[in-house]
């Protein structure tokens, strides 16, 4: 299994193939174990994160779009799954990085729902500095899950140009957020993506 690539993989776990979702799980693990690691700041929390998306990929394997990048569905997964997660144990989460709780004011609903839309528009401006180009593949990659080949070819631009492109777009939508919305803007910054 180990020489198919994603799209054959997709095709067989859909299929039900557990040797090709565990070729799968080899592949991303790992990748996907760090990054949710960096926001929950929990090992254990990480894990669970992890093991819950791909439990999910099982679950939901006959949804599969094999024309669709696997990663990107996982990594959005994984996205999804976090940010419930920062939300449902933010107490957890909060004391692991060693925040005293009592320096996060309470928020009702009403409050929450306003800082959410405070940082969905702190990333719409952070778009808008992008160059036309550059904020294209950036919500291609980003927003619709789409690989770099898929972006190159939708685009009609060199795969090594989307590369540039989105690593100087992502780096600066990064540098924008810690400047203008904080820690608490970077952990939910993947989530608000799938509001534009």
């Amino acid at each position: 299994m180990y020489d198919l690539n994603d799209t054959d993989l997709a095709i067989k776990i859909r299929a039900g193939n557990k040797k090709a979702f565990r070729e799968i799980y080899d592949r991303y693990h790992v990748q996907m174990y760090y990054i949710a690691k960096k926001y929950v700041k929990s090992p254990d929390l990480a894990e669970d994160a992890v093991q819950d998306v791909f439990v999910k990929l099982w679950e939901k394997r006959a949804r599969i779009d094999d024309s669709k990048s696997i990663k990107g569905f996982l990594f959005i997964m994984l996205r999804n799954h976090v940010l419930n997660m920062i939300r449902d144990k933010k107490d957890e989460i909060i004391s692991i990085s060693d925040i005293k709780s009592n320096q996060l004011p309470q928020q009702n609903l009403t409050e929450d729902e306003l800082v959410y839309k405070e940082y969905h528009d702190i990333v719409k401006e952070g778009l808008k500095e992008l160059s036309d180009r550059k904020r294209e593949v950036f919500e291609l990659r980003t927003l619709k899950g789409h690989s770099n080949s898929e972006v190159a070819d939708l685009l009609n631009i060199n795969i090594r140009t989307v590369k540039t492109h989105f690593y100087n777009s992502s780096k600066f939508m990064r540098e924008y957020l810690k400047n203008h919305a904080g820690l608490l803007g970077l952990l939910i910054f993947f989530g608000l993506m799938a509001l534009l």
